[in-house]
């Protein structure tokens, strides 16, 4: 019914009964994997050719290993400090000019290694510095570095002539014949950096069983970001539609007109001499999830390692305790609604833990063992949480996912409140920003789930480092205080 309604980008779709919406399915580059890649090979390759400078002339140059590690420790803050002001690693950056790329990579080495200057000379960390080594090491990195970019863009332009790209979008238009024209627009003015990979009528998309297969489009991965045009009489769908997409981690972009609309978030953007519009945009950032990450990997794996005699010894108690596994594993809801299992502690007997529909934990349940209350208490129970964080599932600090079947006044969560799944746009974490301003316990009223979910809201919007940093010390001092945990 619906493939009468869609036409697919000059591609026939791989499978029609794969889709309803029939998705052409294009390769993604992951530009974020090209930039860190880039980084490294950036690093690696200027401090191989300063260290081989230095064995060669090491003798001439009368210059110490001290004052070599020195400057290879400065080189490498002085080259982040002056890459990040010039932009090299920008997304942009990868499919500039090799004009730009060659200003830019002047510019960065130039700043680079002026501020070694600066530190050598002026600050006298580093010693006296050779001339001879440096000048030598600054015109070879500036040639490793030009070469590294000329045969990165080189092969990215022909990974696109391949038929690869950025983004896959859907398009959205009043008509098919104004989604098709802005398809038209967006791939040949993008330099085919954008495939279209299908096009809809908001009027179409907008209705019950097709918006649900966009959503699950989104889910999987096949749809990076959406554009919206000539929506004029339409504003009702189009709100509704822009309402129904913020709970996901898509880029929503109109392509304009703005009168009317009530849009969260409005940023200006521009696609070769396109003008566009951003009013809704995933909370991390391709370079702040992989940041957030290395954050949960190497945090987790901490704390596995300092924790695992405390492990041993909960895992002891709980089998003594009771008879039932060590482990409790429950359906929970995580990142865009996907459902994958928790770990935890058995803090439950386990007859009265298998039996009967799923119920909320209540103060002083009679279901909780005697070693569960304490684990509960001082919610060591969460500790195995720390495999699903190291599987990817889950991060430290996020929103706490929520089971499967749980309700809220005897109804499912989403039907409580519609901007419930707005909490799910990032991955869900073993405590958050809800958790430390009082948000535990039962969710048996709506107020008590509106809170929470406004709480993570506030969370993923405002998400940084420093954030996860506070939440995380604010956990620790709250499961060492908290006399209402249970």
């Amino acid at each position: 019914m619906f493939l009468g309604q869609l036409e697919l980008s000059r591609r026939e779709s791989e499978s029609a009964a794969d889709s309803a919406l029939a998705i052409t399915d294009y390769r993604r580059i992951a530009t974020h994997e090209w930039i860190a890649t880039l980084v490294f090979t950036d690093l690696l390759g200027a401090i191989v050719i300063s260290l081989l400078i230095f064995g060669v002339h090491v003798e001439t140059l009368s210059f110490g290993s001290k004052q070599l590690w020195a400057a290879l420790g400065g080189f490498v803050i002085a080259w982040m400090l002056a890459s990040h002001s010039r932009g090299l690693y920008r997304r942009e950056t990868l499919f500039a000019s090799r004009r730009t790329l060659l200003i830019k990579v002047t510019a960065t080495c130039a700043l680079a290694f002026g501020l070694i200057l600066l530190l050598g000379f002026g600050l006298k960390v580093i010693g006296g510095v050779s001339r001879v080594w440096l000048l030598a090491w600054a015109a070879s990195a500036f040639v490793w570095v030009l070469f590294v970019r000329l045969a990165a863009h080189r092969r990215l332009e022909t990974r696109l002539r391949e038929g690869c790209c950025l983004d896959r979008v859907l398009v959205l238009g009043g008509s098919l014949d104004a989604a098709g024209r802005a398809a038209d627009i967006l791939e040949t003015e993008s330099g085919y950096q954008i495939r279209v990979v299908a096009t809809a009528e908001i009027a179409d998309v907008s209705s019950k069983p097709l918006i649900d297969i966009v959503e699950t489009e989104i889910r999987r991965g096949r749809i990076d970001r959406v554009f919206v045009t000539e929506y004029d009489g339409l504003f009702v769908q189009t709100n509704a539609l822009i309402a129904r997409l913020t709970q996901f981690a898509v880029d929503v972009t109109l392509l304009p007109e703005l009168r009317g609309l009530q849009v969260p978030f409005l940023r200006v953007a521009r696609i070769g001499m396109l003008p566009t519009f951003d009013v809704v945009c995933r909370p991390l950032t391709s370079s702040q999830a992989m940041i957030k990450r290395l954050e949960d990997v190497i945090l987790a794996g901490t704390f596995l390692i300092l924790s695992f005699p405390v492990l041993l010894l909960i895992a002891l108690a709980v089998k003594l305790d009771s008879r039932g596994p060590v482990f409790f594993r429950q359906a929970r809801l995580g990142f865009h609604d996907r459902v994958f299992h928790v770990w935890k502690f058995r803090t439950m007997y386990h007859e009265e833990n298998t039996q009967g529909p799923f119920r909320q934990t209540s103060k002083n349940d009679s279901r909780v063992t005697r070693v569960g209350f304490w684990l509960r208490k001082t919610s060591l129970d969460e500790l195995p949480q720390l495999f699903n964080v190291i599987r990817g599932e889950m991060s430290i600090v996020g929103p706490r996912p929520h089971a499967v079947s749980m309700t809220t006044e005897g109804r499912p969560l989403h039907a409580v409140l519609d901007s419930y799944a707005s909490r799910h746009r990032i991955k869900p974490g073993i405590t958050g920003w809800a958790q430390v301003n009082g948000c535990r316990g039962e969710v048996n009223a709506e107020e008590k789930l509106r809170q929470r979910v406004r709480l993570d809201c506030q969370y993923i919007e405002n998400w940084s480092i420093a954030l996860d940093a506070w939440i995380i010390l604010r956990t620790i001092r709250l499961v060492v205080t908290d006399q209402h945990a249970y």
